[in-house]
This record gives structure tokens, C-alpha cells and sequence, in this order.
């Protein structure tokens, strides 16, 4: 059993993480990982240098780590709620980019490097060809069909990326209507 104060340590840590990530992504925002230092993530965590080590090995442990988080919440967000209807789907969704806009704006930055926009692109289109294969019954090994699932995904993030980028210019709800209007 969990002790009360082994219960909060966890918690404190777990917001300690989430505070260096977001440091991290907001950085990654204006300029290269290679360029970002340790200093710099703890002075924007808020948390001293010492306390980041006790974390993560270095920057590059620290931003796998992100990834791997971002994209298990995402996948599992697509998963739960994929075979639903997009006005079902897209709510969900778009509320976590809106809980979370600086992961976001790290995500689509041209400062970061491609690889994890490649990696979500990647398992977009993946469990979509899970979701439409399971709901729709469609042969994901039709060359058409292909071509669809990575037309959709792609143009999905396009616009995602685009919305983000313009720091929410356009209403939530005009993205969602109009993405759904694309999937009909």
C-alpha cells in the first residue's frame, strides 16, 4: 500500500515532469533542441538544475520522454474515440490541443526537428487504417484506400497545424465543422 507521503512525492513529481516539458516544448518553440540548454529549461520550469538531473539524463532524454508521452495521449484519445463520428471525435480532440497549445505550437514549429510530427503522422495513419478496416470494413491493402487514409491524415494535421500556428485565429468550432465537412 501507498503511504500519504509517498502518494504526494509521486504527484510532485509527476508535476515537476509536466513542468519541465512544457519548458522544453515552449523553448522548442523558438529555436533547436541542440540549442537549448539545461539552464534554461529550469529557469523556465521553474525548478533548479539538480532537480531536472534527478529526471532525465540530459535535454535529449528529456525530450524523448516527451514524445513518448504525447504520442501514447494522443494515440489513446484516437483509439477511444475513433470509431465514433466526427462531431463525436474532433471535440475531444481539439480540447486537448487547446489544454495543451504549447506542446502544439512545439509539435508544428519549424524549430523542431520533423521526426515527431513524422512520428504522429506515422500512428495517425496507422490507426486509421485500424479504424476504418474494424468500422467500415474497407481492405486497407487497396491502393485507393491508401491513398484516402493518407489524404485525410495529412490534410487533417495540415489544418491542425495551420490553426495552431495562427495561434487559434479561427473558432474551435469552425475548425471542427469544417473538417467535418471535408470527411463527408
Amino acid at each position: 500500500m501507498v503511504s500519504v507521503s509517498e502518494h504526494k512525492i509521486d504527484r510532485r513529481a509527476m508535476k515537476t515532469r509536466k513542468a519541465i516539458f512544457e519548458a522544453l516544448a515552449a523553448l522548442l518553440c523558438e529555436k533547436e533542441l541542440r540549442k537549448i540548454t539545461i539552464q534554461e529549461i529550469s529557469d523556465k520550469a521553474d525548478v533548479h538544475r539538480v532537480t531536472i538531473y534527478k529526471h532525465f539524463m540530459d535535454i535529449y532524454d528529456i525530450y524523448e520522454k516527451l514524445e513518448k508521452v504525447i504520442l501514447s495521449e494522443i494515440g489513446l484519445l484516437i483509439t477511444e474515440y475513433g470509431t465514433k463520428t466526427t462531431f463525436e471525435v474532433y471535440p475531444v480532440m481539439f480540447k486537448y490541443i487547446t489544454d495543451n497549445p504549447t506542446i502544439f505550437k512545439m509539435i508544428f514549429s519549424p524549430h523542431n526537428t520533423s521526426t515527431l510530427y513524422m512520428k504522429l503522422m506515422n500512428m495517425v495513419e496507422g490507426l486509421n487504417r485500424v479504424i476504418w478496416s474494424e468500422t467500415f470494413g474497407v481492405d486497407i491493402k487497396d491502393s485507393r484506400v491508401d491513398c484516402v487514409i493518407r489524404y485525410h491524415s495529412n490534410g487533417c494535421l495540415a489544418i491542425i497545424a495551420g490553426w495552431v500556428l495562427n495561434d487559434f485565429a479561427q473558432s474551435q468550432d469552425f475548425i471542427i465543422k469544417t473538417l467535418s465537412g471535408l470527411d463527408k
